[in-house]
């Protein structure tokens, strides 16, 4: 004798945001892979979705195409590489940190190195990169004020730059991940260039913290 079976319940408002969302960070998070290794005009939609388990026209309807998943990935992905040089710690364990941070975060640190070659999105292709762009812009210079703070603290010699130090030290902490070859050639062929992060965070720890100027009447040495 055949049963019946129970009417299938309509998913739920918040039950289909739910799914909504998950499959939204599936997508990002092949896109982060994708566009790391590709950049913006290497990446494939395709290669994406079929990463993120979803059918393409999936990355149209949740992020308006191949720019606006680019945006939503540097939403999500730089806010993981901000640098905070919070005044309760020292400059140089912030620097040592960062380093590990962009080891963790190696796709969206090389995603930016694409960015600084040229390979992004052309100006005007989606209006919400331009506003991003403005937002970093604000929140970087409001890093350099710290550092300034920092630098009337004595943290730094008077005749350093904020700026010039800033830029610096992001180019230093994530020297690992963009420069694995020249890694190799400084430490040898077999060198395994995803262990380097923890001991030059070590070596960048030093290296700032004897940046730090000596008290007034101090002894310099």
């Amino acid at each position: 004798m055949a049963t019946e079976r129970s009417p299938r319940r309509a998913p739920r408002d918040d039950e289909r945001r739910r799914d909504s969302g998950r499959t939204r960070e599936r997508i990002i998070n092949a896109a982060v892979g994708e566009f790391g290794a590709h950049g913006y005009s290497g990446a494939r939609v395709t290669r994406i979705a079929q990463a993120a388990g979803v059918n393409a026209q999936l990355i149209s309807y949740h992020f308006d195409g191949k720019a606006g998943l680019y945006q939503a990935v540097l939403e999500r992905g730089t806010g993981d590489l901000d640098f905070l040089p919070a005044p309760d710690r020292p400059l140089s364990e912030v620097a040592a940190d960062y380093v590990r941070t962009t080891a963790r975060n190696a796709d969206t640190t090389r995603l930016l190195a694409w960015e600084g070659l040229g390979n992004a999105p052309e100006r005007g292709e989606h209006d919400g990169i331009e506003r991003y762009g403005q937002d970093r812009t604000a929140f970087t210079h409001g890093i350099v004020e710290q550092l300034r703070e920092r630098q009337a603290r004595g943290e730094f010699p008077a005749d350093l730059d904020p700026r010039h130090l800033l830029l610096a030290l992001f180019a230093m902490t994530s020297a690992p991940v963009l420069l694995p070859q020249v890694a190799r050639q400084i430490f040898g062929p077999d060198t395994d260039t995803t262990a380097l992060p923890e001991d030059f965070a070590e070596q960048i720890r030093r290296l700032i913290g004897h940046l730090a100027a000596p008290p007034p009447g101090g002894n310099p040495n």
